[in-house]
């Protein structure tokens, strides 16, 4: 089989490999869609240390090959989405549904194989059924939507609410659609390039704003605060000017350093600010359930955030286009 690896810094190509074995209680996907995260052009610039030996990729959905012996459940030639977090299924944290803190867990795609790839070998206890009317690059979309509805649910959304969402790449957008879903009465997103701000207006935001622009906001009354930024932007102290005297913060931007944020400002407004990262199950239903009813509600809305669609061979260019907003890139998918 085939399968993209990031050999250094911006240099990324597609070696052949034998396929993997599912062991026991595993099961093989053929991945037939898969995206390109933030997270993943981290790596391919060098921001964080990719493993040479680990093909990215954890946006992905395919259909079962091969099941292991111990698997119940699912059958060849099933659609599924994965949810790209192996854990231990042992520890507090895992037996109360919170499995992305837990101490052993390990993110598809960058210590484990991932996505990129014609064939991957995931634990059976990551999939999900793909319902029948999504194809497989909606379900390729799951992976960040439901990053966004874990982001909302952090903040715990009351209905009718003004939500302001700081960036509007694929997490922007899809905040948006999920603090809609949540209900939402207002949310303003802010973008830095004219396609942005255009894409996130056709999301449901109720208005954009640029991001060199935002000031005057707190008068608003904002609720609460996505960002989505992260890198080197100043959205986290942007976010608690902002947001209103007891309002709360979701951070969702990965910040590979330090962040500039106001003590004063912060005991003085009583603002809640709470990290995120990825997804759990933190009740009835996991992030992924509830991404998953969100596309199926109004998949063409999300499917718009898919700008640009490469086969497996063409990766490089790919990244390439993802990693240049000239590109007026949003999602960029892979078809292994």
């Amino acid at each position: 089989m085939r399968a993209a690896f990031i050999a250094g810094k911006e240099n990324i190509d597609v070696r052949e490999m034998d396929m993997p074995t599912p062991a026991a209680d595993e099961v093989l996907v053929r991945v037939r869609a898969c995206g390109i995260c933030g997270s993943d052009l981290h790596f391919y610039h060098g921001v964080f240390p990719a493993n040479p030996n680990i093909s990215p990729g954890h946006e992905f959905a395919g259909e079962v090959a091969e099941v292991g012996q111990e698997v119940s459940g699912f059958e060849e030639g099933q659609r599924v989405v994965v949810e790209p977090i192996r854990r231990c299924q042992e520890c507090a944290f895992c037996r109360t549904g919170r499995y992305h803190l837990c101490p052993k867990h390990m993110l598809l795609g960058t210590f484990a194989p991932g996505g990129l790839a014609e064939y991957v070998s995931v634990p059976a206890y990551t999939l999900y059924p793909l319902p029948d009317h999504l194809d497989f690059e909606l379900g390729a979309l799951v992976e960040p939507m439901a990053v966004a509805v874990h982001g909302v649910h952090l903040v715990i959304l009351a209905v009718g609410e003004r939500v302001l969402v700081l960036g509007s790449g694929t997490i922007g957008l899809f905040s948006v659609i999920a603090a809609k879903a949540a209900g939402a009465g207002e949310v303003i997103s802010t973008y830095r390039h004219d396609h942005q701000g255009e894409a996130a207006l056709a999301a449901g935001a109720s208005r954009t704003i640029r991001d060199s622009e935002l000031t005057g906001l707190e008068k608003e009354g904002i609720d609460v605060v996505i960002e989505t930024i992260g890198g080197n932007a100043p959205t986290v102290a942007q976010a608690l000017g902002a947001v209103r005297p007891g309002g709360r913060i979701s951070v969702l931007g990965l910040f590979p350093g330090a962040v500039q944020l106001g003590g004063l400002a912060l005991i003085l407004k009583e603002v809640t600010v709470v990290g995120g990262i990825t997804y759990c199950h933190p009740g009835l239903h996991s992030d992924f359930d509830v991404a998953i009813g969100i596309l199926r509600s109004d998949p063409e809305r999300a499917r718009a955030v898919i700008t640009h669609r490469f086969p497996l061979n063409e990766v490089a260019q790919a990244f390439a286009t993802a990693a240049d907003k000239g590109t007026k890139s949003l999602k960029v998918h892979v078809t292994p």
